[in-house]
């Protein structure tokens, strides 16, 4: 199958999704992570560090980052599609990053703004910003269609509702082809 890229607002309970993507045989791979990687070999030592490095330093060790990960054969990519700034919406897979992973799939997970408004209300463990869920889902949408034009992946959402987890993991199953 290759590159499969998850993505989803917080809360949206996408690492609980993604979970079942081991039982078939995928490596669940955190794209922040990959990338922090490819910071260290370059000195940096706090992964906090790189929002401090040169813009021009970011995106390229954010096209390293998709390039390491699009040599791993069959992974699934933690991601974001947005990410909400101070200043707005920030493209999670700016072309650059989407091109170097190259994906087959992007796949969002949703649930109703409520739902995840829930879950992030009995969550405390996490310290989130406030925003309209329902704005923000729709701004992933938009991002994960221009990114797909971009790399001719197809674009799937995974319903995750309340009490329906096994619903949601079965749909990304056979989004997988498993």
């Amino acid at each position: 199958m290759g590159v499969v890229v998850v993505t989803g607002v917080p809360g949206v309970g996408k690492s609980t999704v993604m979970g079942a993507a081991e039982e078939y045989g995928y490596k669940i791979v955190n794209f922040g992570t990959t990338m922090f990687e490819e910071a260290q070999n370059e000195g940096v030592s706090d992964r906090d560090d790189m929002r401090k490095l040169a813009v021009e330093d970011q995106q390229r060790l954010q096209k390293q980052a998709g390039e390491k990960i699009s040599q791993m054969g069959n992974v699934v990519v933690d991601t974001h599609a947005s990410i909400l700034t101070p200043s707005g919406y920030m493209p999670g897979l700016p072309e650059w990053t989407v091109r170097a992973l190259n994906p087959d799939i992007i796949v969002l997970v949703e649930a109703t703004p409520e739902e995840i408004e829930g879950r992030r209300n009995k969550d405390a463990t996490r310290v989130r910003d406030k925003d309209d869920i329902g704005l923000h889902q729709s701004v992933n949408r938009e991002y994960a269609a221009t990114a797909a034009v971009i790399t001719g992946s197809t674009v799937a959402i995974v319903e995750n509702h309340d009490n329906q987890v096994d619903v949601a993991v079965e749909q990304f199953r056979k989004i997988l082809g498993k």
